[in-house]
């Protein structure tokens, strides 16, 4: 079965060779980059492509993507390969991808990246690299997260700037000894800041009316809450002395959750 979807955005299309009933909109979808070259142990449902429809914008990489990852939601995978890409070029202001999408059981082995979610929380099987104590002495636990933004470029259009942040599995580890509930909630405040500042950045561009036609205006709010997002993070372990202090860390995590709460308008 082929199905093509057009619209004023990417021409998306995929090529199912196995019908599965489709997963919820929720439902979670792990991604493979190209470079990505993990072993899949499923069932392959089919391929599928995110390319330039002519005058297309909001076709950015991480947008793409998204794109792909729909289309396997309502196949019934949960898993999209990355297999070919093309980059902006003068003939496109789109990235253009490849996959392949496949129906794997054990999904959360795959993940090298994951999204922020309320509904969901970090978990020690989430940190999946290597302790460094050489370059972290002393140093109990690493999160690895950020947050950036993207855009596509048209130059009879503007497009939306995207705003994701992102947990880095293979970036982030913990001592297996200290691999507990206490220094866990700590980790997990690290990455609930990064959730704040990417909503305050998508709420600094939509008060400024900024779009991909402002892009140096945009690189410059963005560089400007990143530098306020490192001294946050920076306080936060220097007034908890990285989780030592357990009173200190109770508050943080008030203050936190007051600040999720405060930008919730602008949490997608």
């Amino acid at each position: 079965m082929s199905l093509v979807f057009v619209t004023c955005s990417p021409k998306l299309k995929s090529n199912v060779v196995t019908k599965l009933e489709p997963l919820a909109k929720t439902a979670l979808i792990v991604v493979l980059e190209l470079a990505d070259n993990q072993d899949i142990d499923g069932q392959l449902i089919g391929e599928v492509s995110a390319k330039d429809n002519g005058f297309s914008v909001n076709c950015g990489y991480y947008q793409n993507v998204e794109n792909l990852k729909n289309i396997a939601r309502a196949s019934g995978a949960n898993l999209v390969k990355i297999t070919q890409l093309k980059e902006p070029s003068k003939w496109s202001s789109c990235f253009r991808l490849w996959g392949k999408i496949y129906k794997v059981d054990n999904l959360k082995q795959y993940e090298t990246k994951i999204e922020w979610s309320e509904s969901r929380r970090l978990t020690w099987d989430d940190f999946k690299g290597e302790p460094d104590t050489e370059a972290f002495p002393n140093t109990l636990a690493i999160t690895n997260s950020g947050f950036g933004i993207e855009s596509s470029f048209n130059p009879f259009k503007a497009s939306e700037i995207i705003v994701h942040n992102t947990f880095n599995t293979f970036k982030s580890w913990g001592l297996p000894k200290h691999r507990n509930d206490y220094v866990l909630r700590h980790e997990q405040i690290h990455f609930d800041i990064t959730e704040i500042f990417t909503r305050k950045l998508r709420k600094t561009l939509a008060d400024n009316s900024i779009t991909s036609k402002d892009i140096d205006r945009a690189r410059a709010l963005f560089d400007a809450t990143f530098l306020e997002y490192q001294l946050f993070q920076e306080r936060y372990d220097a007034d908890t002395q990285k989780g030592e202090k357990k009173d200190t860390q109770e508050k943080w995590e008030a203050i936190v959750e007051i600040e999720l709460a405060k930008y919730d308008a602008y949490k997608s």
